[in-house]
């Protein structure tokens, strides 16, 4: 039987796991601070702006916003874009 999704029921998903993974790295990073291994999270450095556009998910949008705020070149934005 196929399961079909509205976006939604879609949006509410990814919602969730975004949420999930948001804590799962909270506790990663709390694990590293204990043991004294370093951890940096991934977007640490990145206007809060941009990731805001990356959460809402216009990529292009937050690599070029990226670039205007700190002069990266294109594929410095697409790497720092892509690890978040």
């Amino acid at each position: 039987m196929e399961r079909l999704y509205n976006n939604q029921q879609v949006t509410l998903y990814i919602d969730q796991f975004f949420e999930r993974f948001r804590r799962i790295e909270e506790q990663l990073a709390l694990i590293s601070e204990k043991l004294g291994v370093p951890y940096e999270q991934p977007g640490a450095g990145v206007p809060a702006e941009v990731v805001e556009m990356v959460h809402a998910g216009d990529r292009m949008g937050a690599i070029r916003r990226y670039r205007e705020l700190t002069g990266a070149g294109a594929e410095e934005a697409r790497d720092a874009i892509g690890q978040l």
